[in-house]
């Protein structure tokens, strides 16, 4: 991925608030390919927001950027108008030197946490680019049915793979810190960590790690995931229905009632529907209700999924897709997702479909 890559970089949604508070931080250096604009070093506070630390004019490619932060922050070097940047910990009362280029000439200079990181990063990526090849040629090999060599190449591929989480492992022990929470989160975010996942990853960080940066951003993506575990006080909610009435989740009714987010450009929802709706026929009298929440941004497509599918329950939405607040506030990640609740709005089972939703209803709708 390009580091500069010409797109709205939207600086407005940092504010320069509590980080930049503290020890000066100045950054030297040049910007390869850009002679003029301005730079920003911004930090995320939350899963959601973050500030600007500091920024700069520059002018011929050279810019001396100050700063300032109350504690050692995992944060990136933007330009303004591209998108992309340059991450580098930043340490309060530590100057650092920089050359921002695509180019192999890259580099940012200075720090313990910000050094020690680079080096790491060096020796790992060494060793990935090894494994890398490495499966190339078993995979050749098996596919040329030559499973001797095969065999062989696969000892030594297991060998780096236990080399790098040996020295994966052994740095992270080592870094009781923000690198440890910062490692941890980007690491969470790739899996789609679920609750428990993100809480068994969490629990294994030292104090320092969970006191920093990014041991807090862990922690407010468990609190929040955890608002919608089951045994939880389900959220509540209003939104519009295509009449333009606002409809409140807990005052509709039900000794069951399932939440559906889905969309009507999403196919697995569409194939879910008709075995939705021929529940929705079998236990509506004996006490089902379902609210299906759309991420759809287009209201005649809304609509049109609706009739056609027969959806004659509850359907709300903001028309805002993956924007809309009610999505966030319950954590979903992907649809169809449903949400199972009982009469008092606990949540008391989540992600059922097929057999298991119909066992559940059978059971629970006696």
């Amino acid at each position: 991925m390009k580091r500069f890559a010409i797109a709205a970089l939207l600086i407005a949604c940092s504010t320069v608030a509590s980080l930049a508070q503290g020890n000066g931080i100045t950054i030297k250096g040049k910007i390869e390919g850009i002679k003029k604009g301005r730079l920003y070093l911004i930090a995320r506070t939350g899963e959601e927001k973050s500030d600007t630390l500091g920024f700069c004019d520059f002018k011929r490619g050279k810019f001396t950027l100050k700063a300032a932060a109350s504690e050692p922050v995992a944060a990136q070097l933007m330009v303004e108008g591209f998108s992309g940047g340059f991450m580098l910990f930043a340490e309060p009362g530590t100057t650092y030197s920089a050359c921002l280029s695509e180019s192999e000439s890259f580099f940012i200079k200075g720090g313990n946490l910000n050094d020690s990181y680079t080096r790491h990063m060096k020796t790992s990526d060494s060793l990935r680019a090894a494994i890398s090849e490495l499966q190339e040629r078993y995979d050749a090999l098996r596919s040329g049915r030559k499973l001797r060599s095969a065999s062989l190449v696969n000892d030594t591929l297991k060998h780096e793979q236990a080399k790098l989480r040996e020295l994966t492992n052994s740095f992270l022990g080592s870094n009781d810190n923000v690198i440890a929470a910062y490692t941890v989160y980007s690491n969470i975010l790739m899996r789609d960590a679920g609750l428990k996942e993100s809480r068994r990853m969490y629990s294994a960080l030292g104090e320092g790690a969970k006191k920093s940066q990014y041991g807090r951003i862990i922690k407010e993506r468990i609190d929040r995931m955890a608002k919608t575990d089951q045994g939880a006080k389900a959220p509540d909610f209003t939104l519009p229905d295509a009449n333009g009435n606002k409809v409140t989740m807990s005052s509709v009714k039900g000794k069951i009632k399932i939440i559906d987010f889905w969309a009507s450009w999403c196919g697995p929802c569409r194939l879910n529907n008709p075995a939705l709706r021929k529940l929705y026929d079998e236990y509506h009298d004996k006490g089902l209700e379902i609210i299906g929440v759309s991420l759809d941004t287009n209201k005649a497509a809304w609509e049109k999924a609706i009739a056609k599918d027969g959806l004659v329950w509850v359907n709300v939405s903001s028309l805002k897709g993956w924007a809309c607040e009610t999505i966030r506030l319950y954590s979903v990640t992907g649809v169809p997702s449903l949400f199972i609740l009982d009469e008092y709005n606990n949540i008391i089972a989540t992600g059922l479909r097929g057999e298991q939703l119909k066992a559940f209803l059978e059971e629970n709708l006696k």
